[in-house]
């Protein structure tokens, strides 16, 4: 009866334990470094503002336009066809014949302006800025990839380690089980006793079928931000340490605000808009061109239809209503609110370092206090299995260590994943490549 008890718990344990475990066994396994460069490599949101930052050089590179001579030709052909006229204007009768004339008109031009009150400079220089601006806006990006990606490995990490411990749990409660049970069928222990070790097994084995459904479920999350297309089981591999950064917040903080993307693309926001500014100032003066232009007409071009010109213009508006004026105060209001927002940016920037690096501190006591109690759970959990090997102990002091033992070490090990992800998230908020 023993032995039919005894597989039939074996049974159960193998349908609880092994339908996840046989398939991560199949899995291949995924590094850091090769979840970091597939993420970054196959990113779309990369990809996407790789495409900006072009679309913002080509339009540095089109800027120079303004600044170059204009060559231009016009050509026309009229056939002028006169109407019949009387041969006399006493009896009216008219001319069997019409009279025809062709013009032909072939024009070139070269233009070049001369002045515009420094508007082509300012479009240059506001356009070289927004492409500063979206070459800061990819380190961003690339960071924000980074960030989402370490965490989530990290909490994948976790969630396998924490499986780990489960599976350990799991042969802890078997172990009493068994002892209880060899007790049990000597006469020594009681059949409640052996009902409650039998209750804590299967709770222990339940407890890591759930983990392993996390642990899936912080695969496919990693597997979502790595893009892999393949459904292929894969599997995290790496060790999951306690981190030894320590920062300074004076020094994150100073210089996270002269080197992270977000504040450099807002202060290039800013000079853009400086420069928008610019160029409603540039309606206020004149413009001057210049025009160098050839005309030749009639008879095929021969040199006797032939007209050079040259010309110098001045274009200096006296009044064209209250435009100018507002289009000015409104490119110096846009200019204010972005200085505005780069306050806020660095602003938020010192906060989110102040609390980024609180939390991480708290995270490295965290995983101290959690080795500490891992420790002693341990040491409580040998005294009182020796205890209870030796008739000293009672079952319920037994069952409760193990399962104080099984929290401290699934706590030791999130404590750890925490650490990490905590680490990432400071080394994100102060630019810490």
């Amino acid at each position: 009866m023993a032995k039919k008890y005894l597989l039939k718990t074996l049974v159960l344990f193998a349908a609880l334990f092994f339908p996840f475990f046989g398939l991560q066994g199949s899995a291949w396994p995924v590094t850091l470094e090769e979840a970091v460069q597939s993420a970054v490599g196959e990113s779309y949101v990369i990809r996407e503002q790789a495409e900006f930052v072009k679309v913002s050089r080509f339009s540095y590179i089109s800027s120079i336009d303004p600044f170059l001579p204009k060559f231009e030709v016009y050509s026309s052909y009229i056939r002028i066809i006169s109407p019949r006229t009387p041969i006399s204007t006493y009896t009216g009768d008219l001319s069997d014949t019409t009279d025809s004339r062709d013009t032909y008109t072939f024009t070139g031009t070269i233009s070049w302006r001369i002045f515009d009150g420094g508007e082509r400079f300012a479009k240059r220089r506001g356009a070289f800025s927004a492409w500063e601006r979206e070459k800061e806006k990819f380190k961003s990006v690339r960071e924000e990839v980074l960030f989402n990606i370490k965490s989530s490995f990290y909490a994948a990490l976790g969630a396998k380690g924490i499986v780990g411990k489960r599976q350990e749990a799991v042969q802890a409660a078997q172990k009493i089980y068994n002892l209880i049970r060899g007790r049990y069928e000597e006469g020594v222990a009681k059949k409640s006793e052996l009902l409650q070790a039998e209750v804590r097994l299967l709770n222990t084995k339940i407890d890591l079928q759930k983990a392993g459904k996390e642990y899936e479920k912080a695969l496919e999350t990693v597997r979502s931000l790595i893009i892999i297309e393949s459904k292929d089981p894969f599997d995290v591999e790496g060790p999951l340490t306690v981190p030894s950064y320590r920062g300074d917040y004076k020094a994150l903080n100073d210089r996270a605000l002269q080197v992270k993307p977000e504040i450099i693309a807002q202060q290039k926001e800013v000079d853009r808009l400086m420069n928008v500014y610019d160029q409603t100032k540039a309606a206020w003066y004149p413009k001057i061109d210049s025009y160098l232009q050839q005309t030749r007409q009639d008879k095929q071009f021969f040199p006797e239809g032939r007209s050079d010109a040259f010309i110098i213009s001045f274009t200096f508006p006296l009044f064209d209503g209250v435009g100018r004026y507002y289009n000015m105060q409104g490119a110096m209001s846009a200019v204010n609110a972005a200085r505005q927002r780069l306050a806020e940016t660095r602003r938020t920037t010192s906060l989110d370092i102040a609390k980024a690096l609180k939390d991480y501190e708290l995270s490295i006591d965290d995983v101290s206090l959690y080795g500490q109690l891992v420790r002693e759970a341990t040491s409580n959990f040998n005294q009182l299995y020796g205890e209870y090997l030796e008739g000293k102990g009672d079952i319920l002091s037994l069952l409760q260590s193990e399962k104080d033992l099984a929290a401290a070490n699934e706590n030791y090990v999130g404590s750890l994943a925490r650490a990490r992800v905590s680490l990432s998230y400071l080394q994100r908020a102060a630019y810490i490549e």
